[in-house]
């Protein structure tokens, strides 16, 4: 179960929410302790989140401690590329948002980071935020020492990666990214992702240095997963590493350049989790279908299937978990506790589905 950072903002807070898991046979948590750029845990490298107000508490080491006594295991929970999404600037002028705004990453039509604030600011929901650019050559430096430092330093049992992709496909335009990409490969994307094609040998042509452009973004993101994932075996070899994932693995490939099955093929992935959140079974159970298609069957009992509880009621939710089960993905993951906490009685028909 995902338990979202204003869950845990009180001592009182998480124990409620380990006794939830306790009481419904949930074995995995997924706390998040890094949200937008910031840290709800003591950090030499990261300024402190603004929703905590006591300089002392520390929810990660409490929710552990916690969970731990009830046999319940903790997984640090970490959002990668997604920096900021508030209409209110930081308030630590120590954030990254302050000191390294070359490292955002953009597209064409990007904003300036105070016009994007205003934008957020007047409620533009459906904009995710600012994020980091992954193929920029210091962000990902800079990442694995923030969650090396949360491996090293906390007994979680595993570290869970969210928004490790890009913001979309028309982004991946960071000056210095696009930079490196033409000193090393002799053409600059900014020409031709803006060129006009005028015959067929030219789409080709366009084709090839388009189908090379996304292979290095995706690239970026791969190599932070597999240096992750070696950092992990060296400080914490016991530690879980997983990632939330998009649930269409065409989608996430070509659209979020998101390689998903190549970070499990390769085995630097513990486990996958699709979060596969849809209202229709229909579409369930098609991006079900191409996982089938796509990943070899002795790979899948590294896939946990999400599920989610913000969006439809526990019958229907009750569905797609047997559908999952059905089809050999007996581990379910749900989003998140956020509802469930405040609607205790949604679990009912799902905790008998769960336990089958």
């Amino acid at each position: 179960m995902w338990v979202v950072r204003n869950s845990i903002l009180t001592e009182r807070n998480i124990q409620d929410v380990v006794d939830f898991a306790d009481e419904n046979g949930i074995k995995h948590l997924f706390v998040q302790v890094r949200g937008r750029g910031d840290a709800l845990y003591k950090s030499a490298i990261v300024p402190r989140s603004g929703l905590l107000q006591n300089d002392d508490y520390d929810p990660l080491q409490i929710m552990i401690e916690k969970a731990h006594a009830k046999g319940i295991k903790i997984h640090a929970w970490v959002n990668v590329y997604v920096l900021w999404s508030s209409g209110q600037a930081p308030y630590s002028r120590d954030h990254i948002f302050y000191k390294k705004q070359d490292w955002f990453d953009q597209n064409s039509k990007e904003l300036e980071p105070l016009e994007l604030l205003k934008k957020y600011r007047k409620g533009n929901g459906k904009d995710e935020g600012i994020y980091l650019a992954p193929h920029h050559p210091e962000v990902n430096q800079y990442l694995l020492a923030v969650f090396r430092e949360v491996v090293a330093k906390y007994e979680i049992d595993g570290l869970h990666l969210d928004y490790i992709r890009y913001k979309d496909s028309q982004y991946g335009k960071n000056v210095k990214a696009m930079d490196e990409y033409t000193k090393s490969n002799g053409e600059n994307p900014n020409i031709f992702l803006s060129t006009k094609r005028l015959s067929s040998n030219d789409d080709s042509q366009f084709t090839a240095k388009v189908s090379r452009w996304g292979d290095y973004k995706r690239q970026a993101i791969t190599e932070l997963v597999k240096n992750i994932d070696a950092m992990i075996e060296e400080v914490r070899p016991n530690c879980i590493l997983s990632a939330a994932v998009k649930p269409n693995l065409y989608e996430a490939r070509d659209r979020f350049n998101q390689e998903w099955d190549v970070w499990l093929a390769a085995g630097y992935l513990d486990w996958a989790i699709p979060m596969n959140y849809t209202t229709s079974l229909r579409v369930f159970a098609k991006n079900i279908d191409i996982i089938y298609d796509n990943l070899p069957a002795k790979y899948r009992d590294k896939i946990v299937m999400g599920v989610a509880t913000y969006n439809q009621n526990a019958p229907d939710a009750a569905d797609k978990i047997k559908y999952a089960k059905i089809t050999r993905f007996p581990g379910v993951a749900l989003f998140s506790y956020n509802v469930l906490g405040k609607n205790p009685r949604y679990m009912d028909p799902l905790r008998s589905v769960l336990l089958r």
